[in-house]
């Protein structure tokens, strides 16, 4: 149950003063409870529940479309009525008649976009107070994580949105209500690490009756119980929890609780003494190890024992590694579960490397890639070094990273990175240290940087990944089924994980429902979307910094309904020279929203599209090429085999 918290203060973040303007109206939206609009009058009357959906699903978008085709879904289930379209228009239009002109509600084909300040939205506003709080856990600031993180709660007035169809509150309040109790884990964290043990025992007491397989609170509810001189109650909540486990679910409680288990019954006196801030001198190496800052080990890892291995192979410390720089990047098109095999392997090399592990979003896929200069601050702060001694150039910069890391053992994990310019000031030089860097582009220029690339999960491996998320009695129930899901998927990672995700989400779908509705092309990536997870958000991003020339390939490519093509096709298609062609097919290769076979006896390479990257490309060329256009190019392709064809452009 979600404690009824003082809902905060609107802050006013525009710099408009409201009394020197009269017209002037600060506006503010709010899931984290009944979904509501509030002005500087009060709340905005949204009269009806669809239209209360319609105003969530479009925030949850986070600025993207919202097809047609999800608006019905999330209003109306599998079972939209005739007038559907007609309806959604209508809500619509209520609904910019009520925020304007303060948002802006966009058509958009093939459906809408809202677009406002993320400021006002008190789900963004909650995630970056939870970030904020977690990194300044990570760091050794307790007192600063715990203010951050109850400030965090705050926003929450009630279980995420209210007021909205049981389609949308089931699809995505679960990990809505995941955030908020990781926030509140982290929030206990801090106030535990600040010694304030004595006033969580009731609260945690009733935490883990409410929830009592979460074994993040139950670890967390047996050290109170110690710190409080309760040894006893303890040990007993830990029996319970072993018993409730064993009946219920046939496991055992997880490694770190049967850790803290045993600490307590030795009574070590480490678990008395709550953790404190550490400050250290610039230069100083710090007697204890650094805090992990890996995300958690995915627990369904599947499918890439053999790449893990290949990896723990590469970045294993050794003292006669030579002096090499113990590195390596995973690279490969969207989907693929680079970031996924990197913490799998950070977890299993956290051994190797105990002086830390550090992880950084480089943000390489979105449209504003970190810079490396802040980055570098984030890392030398994780390091040790005070913010007010982390020095203003990127050069002194580097330079105190590379002497913080010489003669440690440190992971470091760059993740989703843009270029290797990013990168290299990032990578350790010491070779006491290690580096894994995932991203979409090769970043072959790195000096001494091996590459892996993934590909796509193989038949069986796809299975298992189902298998896994979605239960294995439901696929043994269904097997032809599954065979059919993961063969849409195209076996891609991400595309397995959103369809196991919505079977585990509707459990009373037989699989041949979700079959069915992949089948159909034009509807498949609607179906692969499932709270923040969608598979053609995740694949357009590789757009961004492509020119004209290399997106209208990509568009007109996707029209040859054939397995392989050649140059010399797409350069009849697309009515350019033959130099040109290879240029945007590499371009295309590059961006990895096309794929390369094997070279035949001629040395004349075939292209191919991803089946789900295909069918965003037919999406895009149905909205931004006129018909006109599409037949044109598909007669010249066609209609030309017998012609002289392209020339080279020298």
């Amino acid at each position: 149950m979600i404690a009824t918290q003082p809902t905060p203060a609107p802050v006013d973040t525009t710099g408009a003063d409201p009394a020197g303007d009269p017209g002037w109206r600060e506006i503010e939206f709010r899931i984290l409870g009944s979904v509501e609009v509030v002005d500087s009058t009060g709340v905005v009357e949204l009269s009806a529940s669809k239209v209360r959906t319609v105003l969530a699903a479009l925030l949850l978008a986070r600025g993207r479309v919202v097809s047609d085709s999800r608006l019905a879904v999330v209003l109306w289930g599998d079972d939209p009525p005739v007038t559907a379209a007609a309806q959604i228009q209508t809500y619509v239009s209520r609904l910019r008649s009520k925020l304007a002109p303060d948002a802006e509600i966009v058509r958009q084909r093939p459906g809408y976009v809202l677009r406002v300040a993320p400021d006002r939205f008190d789900l963004v506003r909650f995630e970056q107070l939870a970030a904020h709080g977690r990194d300044a856990l990570a760091e050794g600031r307790p007192a600063e994580a715990a203010e951050a993180l109850r400030t965090a709660l705050a926003l929450w007035r009630g279980p995420a949105l209210a007021g909205v169809t049981e389609y949308l509150s089931d699809a995505e309040r679960p990990r809505l209500e995941e955030a908020r109790l990781a926030a509140l884990g982290d929030r206990i964290d801090a106030e535990l690490a600040l010694g304030q043990h004595g006033r969580l025992v009731v609260e945690l007491t009733g935490l883990v009756a409410a929830d009592p397989l979460r074994e993040q609170l139950r670890g967390q509810l047996m050290l109170t119980l110690y710190r409080c001189g309760r040894q006893a109650d303890a040990l007993a909540s830990y029996q319970d929890y072993r018993h409730l486990l064993a009946e219920e679910l046939g496991i055992d409680p997880g490694r770190e609780l049967q850790d803290l288990h045993k600490s307590i019954l030795a009574a070590e006196a480490a678990l008395t003494l709550p953790a404190t801030e550490v400050r250290l001198p610039v230069g100083r190496v710090p007697a204890e190890p650094l805090p992990a800052r890996l995300p958690p080990d995915v627990a369904d890892f599947t499918g890439r024992d053999r790449e893990a291995a290949q990896v723990v192979a590469l970045l294993r410390s050794r003292a006669d590694n030579g002096g090499r720089r113990l590195a390596c990047v995973i690279g490969g098109m969207a989907g693929l579960g680079k970031t996924a095999l990197a913490i799998h392997v950070g977890h299993l090399l956290r051994s190797s490397y105990p002086d830390g592990q550090i992880y950084l979003d480089l943000r390489g896929a979105g449209p504003q890639p970190a810079d490396p200069a802040g980055l570098l601050a984030t890392m030398l702060r994780a390091l040790g070094v005070p913010p007010p001694d982390v020095p203003a150039s990127m050069t002194e910069r580097v330079q105190l990273y590379q002497s913080r890391l010489a003669g440690r053992r440190v992971l470091v994990l760059l993740d989703n990175a843009a270029s290797e310019q990013q990168v290299r000031p990032l990578l350790p030089e010491s070779p006491t240290c290690a580096a894994m860097v995932t991203s979409r582009a090769r970043l072959a220029a790195l000096e001494g940087v091996p590459l892996i690339d993934l590909d796509v999960l193989e038949h069986v491996q796809a299975l298992e990944l189902l298998s896994k998320i979605v239960g294995a009695a439901r696929v043994a129930a269904e097997p032809e089924s599954a065979v059919r899901i993961v063969q849409l998927c195209g076996h891609l990672p991400l595309g397995v994980r959103i369809a196991g995700a919505r079977l585990t989400a509707k459990p009373h779908w037989r699989l041949a429902r979700l079959a069915d509705r992949l089948s159909s092309q034009r509807r498949r990536l609607d179906e692969l979307r499932i709270g923040d997870l969608e598979v053609r958000a995740s694949v357009a991003l590789s757009l961004q910094g492509l020119d004209d020339p290399a997106r209208r390939a990509f568009r007109l490519l996707a029209l040859l309904d054939a397995p392989r093509f050649t140059v010399w096709t797409a350069a009849v298609l697309l009515d350019v020279t033959l130099g040109t062609a290879r240029e945007l097919l590499e371009q295309l290769v590059d961006a990895r929203l096309l794929d390369v076979a094997q070279a035949d006896g001629a040395s004349q390479a075939r292209y191919f599209f991803h089946d789900l990257v295909r069918a965003l490309a037919l999406e895009h060329a149905a909205d931004e090429e006129t018909a006109d256009e599409r037949y044109a190019a598909l007669d010249r392709t066609f209609g030309s085999r017998s012609g002289p064809g392209p020339q080279e452009n020298g």
